[in-house]
């Protein structure tokens, strides 16, 4: 089922805390959860990208958790309407952190809008949260245009949906142009410096970029 987002509803007080204590800093596990994602990128008539609209997918233990607490919430709102609630303070807390996407124009890192509409869904019984985010100024359709999703602390980590041929997809984009990902290979150092955070207790500052793949855009001279 589809639940699209109306934004005068603020929904139950526990989704607040649902979504605070997924998107928290912590010094537990790292990561704690994954989040499966795909990103579609769009085009308009002038061949400037204007937006990337990210879809993603909770993985199955942090999605329990959240449609539990759904389900036990008081109130009499439904289902729909709560994950609607849900979408909303995802949509309200990503500012804070930078929509967690980091858009790049070669080494330039470029301004981001905000986020134009969102959507909340059950997905095969994972909570699945797609939103289109703006860019402060339309780009070029070009090679040098990249981007990564991370989250810093590397609490969450964020991995390209496998389980779709194609996890980057362009709209209104030339036919010989197609997404491309460049997957992560961090320095041993660093996943080992990762790996005794629960001993340590120290977050090493934006680990998380080091540990994120690369969307790109290919294309090749017709």
């Amino acid at each position: 089922m589809s639940i699209h987002s109306r934004r005068s509803g603020r929904g139950p007080a526990l989704i607040t805390g649902l979504i605070l204590s997924w998107l928290a800093t912590s010094a537990m596990a790292h990561p704690h959860g994954w989040v499966d994602y795909r990103v579609t990128v769009m085009v308009d008539d002038h061949q400037r990208v204007t937006a990337l609209k990210q879809s993603w997918k909770m993985d199955p233990f942090q999605s329990l958790t959240m449609i539990e607490g759904l389900e036990s919430a008081e109130g009499h709102e439904s289902m729909p309407e709560r994950l609607d609630a849900l979408g909303h303070e995802i949509a309200a807390n990503l500012p804070s952190q930078h929509y967690l996407t980091h858009v790049y124009d070669g080494d330039q890192e470029l301004a981001l809008g905000g986020i134009e509409d969102y959507t909340t869904r059950l997905n095969n019984d994972r909570v699945e949260f797609s939103f289109i985010l703006t860019l402060a100024k339309p780009q070029p359709l070009s090679e040098t245009l990249s981007w990564k999703i991370y989250d810093g602390t590397y609490f969450i980590e964020f991995l390209y949906d496998d389980q779709t041929e194609y996890p980057i997809e362009l709209v209104n984009a030339p036919a010989r142009c197609h997404g491309e990902v460049t997957h992560a290979d961090p320095d041993p150092a660093v996943v080992a410096s990762v790996s005794v955070i629960d001993v340590t207790g120290d977050t090493p500052e934006g680990v998380g970029r080091l540990f994120s793949d690369t969307g790109g855009i290919k294309c090749p001279a017709s």
